[in-house]
C-alpha cells in the first residue's frame, strides 16, 4: 500500500478570498448613492415666481373705468349698462366680503348682506337702493336719465373706494 504515493496537488483557491474587498466596494457605492440622494434633495431650490394678485377693489375700479369709457350711455344701451354695472359690483362684493353675490337674487343677496358684519349699515342701505334701481332698469324696463346713469357709476365707485381692503404694508 505504500507503493502508491501520489504527487502533491496545486493549492486550491478559497472562494471568498477577495470577498471582503467586494463588500467594502458595495458599502462605499451604497454610501455614495445615499449621500448623493441626500444632497440632491437638500439643495436649495429656486423660489417660485411670485404672482401678485390685484386686490378686489383694484379690479373693480379698473372695470368701472372701462365701463365708463365704453360709451354705452351715449349709445343708449341702458339695460346692458346696468347689467355690466351690477355685475362689477356683485363680483367685487363676492371677492371682498365673501358673499356669493353673483348667483343670488337681489332679495337673497340683501338678506345675506344684512347678516354680514363686514359692511356698515350705510353700505347695506346703498346696496339695497342701488340693486333695486338696477332691477327696475333690467327687469321692469325703467329708463333712467343720463345723469342718473352716470350717478349710479359714481356711487358704485364710491362704494368700492369706501369698502376697499386696508392697505397692507
Amino acid at each position: 500500500m505504500v507503493s502508491e504515493l501520489r504527487d502533491v496537488h496545486a493549492p486550491v483557491a478559497i472562494p471568498g478570498e477577495w470577498l471582503w474587498l467586494w463588500i467594502l466596494l458595495s458599502i462605499a457605492l451604497l454610501a455614495g448613492i445615499m449621500a448623493g440622494t441626500f444632497f440632491f434633495l437638500k439643495r436649495k431650490k429656486p423660489l417660485p415666481e411670485q404672482v401678485f394678485v390685484k386686490p378686489p377693489s383694484a379690479l373693480a375700479l379698473a372695470a368701472l373705468a372701462e365701463l365708463e369709457s365704453s360709451g354705452m350711455i351715449s349709445k343708449g344701451l341702458v339695460k346692458e349698462y346696468y347689467v355690466a354695472l351690477t355685475s362689477i359690483v356683485r363680483t367685487y362684493i363676492e371677492a371682498r366680503f365673501e358673499i356669493r353675490a353673483p348667483e343670488m337674487t337681489t332679495e337673497e343677496f340683501l338678506e345675506r348682506a344684512r347678516s354680514s358684519e363686514k359692511m356698515t349699515e350705510a353700505h347695506k342701505g346703498f346696496l339695497r337702493d342701488f340693486l333695486n334701481v338696477s332691477d327696475m332698469v333690467k327687469f321692469a324696463r325703467a329708463i333712467p336719465q343720463m345723469e342718473e346713469m352716470k350717478s349710479a357709476l359714481l356711487l358704485a365707485r364710491r362704494f368700492v373706494e369706501e369698502t376697499k381692503e386696508p392697505d397692507v404694508i
